[in-house]
């Protein structure tokens, strides 16, 4: 029986183990994938986070990993298959192997929606993204498409003019879904150009030939748009398989927060950090300090129950 069982491996979940482990928690740390670390790994280079002008997300990753380890973390590497999170005991299954602990906390995270077309996988970190706040920068004086309709996208590419030299907005309807003070801010800046109707179908950015392929749906025809960079913001799918219909989450499947100042589920004894909770903004810096405060309140519960 462990004091503390941590789901998942990234930004929130090692923060979590830090400050767990520095308590003197018993914790644990599951994660499935081989190395810890979350999106972070897939993310080629990072510029936004405290006391690294630069740091390649990998090494960050590794860094973070280690330090957790040297307060005494225990960081499994399974894949938990069911778990149950109603009772007293907290109940992690793997294939071969059962966990439990007095206090979990669910940091499984979410992965973007992918446009599933060709050339988007391949240039994922190396001119494909899904972070403007995170990437931005990497764009000074270029041009880049941003692709989607929502408050997220908008707001994104708003922010990108801030560096790009142009944003192409590209939305497959005739009017924008995002709050009309986000679309009026976009209607009036001169560096954003929209691209109505209109749907990508393949990405190539290789050197010499940088460009989106792009599909009229009104007009049935394609075309080539000459880009640095390639943003997508669809939207997200919270990784919320293993316990959603244990947890209360919010319409697009984020858990919900139950109050204000803490980040404690519906479920007592169990707390929620970083990208699988619903926000704003996620950063890798935002689910580092939900990891903090995911420990410190788990923290708070085993010293007032047990």
């Amino acid at each position: 029986m462990k004091d503390l069982i941590i789901l998942g491996g990234g930004p929130a979940g090692l923060s979590a183990g830090i400050y767990a482990a520095r308590y003197k928690l018993d914790t644990m740390l599951l994660e499935k994938e081989y190395f810890s670390g979350g999106q972070i790994l897939n993310t080629w280079l990072v510029e936004n986070y405290p006391g690294f002008k630069e740091i390649k997300g990998t090494k960050l990753a590794k860094r973070m990993e280690e330090q957790a380890k040297s307060f005494g973390l225990e960081i499994k590497q399974e894949v938990v298959k069911e778990v149950d999170l109603k009772g007293e005991e907290k109940i992690f299954k793997t294939a071969d192997k059962v966990f439990k602990s007095k206090t979990a906390i669910i940091a499984t995270g979410s992965n973007p929606r992918l446009l599933n077309i060709p050339g988007e996988k391949e240039y994922y970190g190396k001119g494909v993204s899904y972070c403007g706040t995170c990437d931005a920068p990497f764009y000074k004086d270029q041009e880049v498409a941003v692709v989607g309709g929502g408050n997220t996208a908008v707001d994104e590419a708003l922010y990108l003019t801030k560096y790009a030299s142009k944003v192409y907005l590209i939305h497959r309807r005739d009017e924008l879904r995002a709050d009309r003070i986000l679309q009026d801010q976009a209607f009036e800046n001169s560096k954003i150009e929209l691209v109505w109707d209109t749907i990508p179908k393949e990405i190539d950015l290789s050197e010499g030939d940088k460009h989106i392929l792009l599909h009229n749906k009104k007009t049935n025809e394609d075309k080539k748009l000459k880009v640095d960079g390639v943003f997508v913001f669809i939207g997200y799918n919270p990784n919320n398989q293993l316990f959603k219909d244990q947890i209360e989450l919010n319409q697009a499947g984020f858990i919900r927060k139950q109050k204000l100042s803490s980040i404690e589920t519906n479920l007592p004894g169990v707390f929620a950090a970083g990208d699988i909770m619903e926000k704003k903004l996620r950063q890798i810096v935002i689910a580092a300090g939900d990891g903090a405060q995911a420990a410190f309140e788990a923290n708070e519960f085993i010293t007032k129950t047990y």
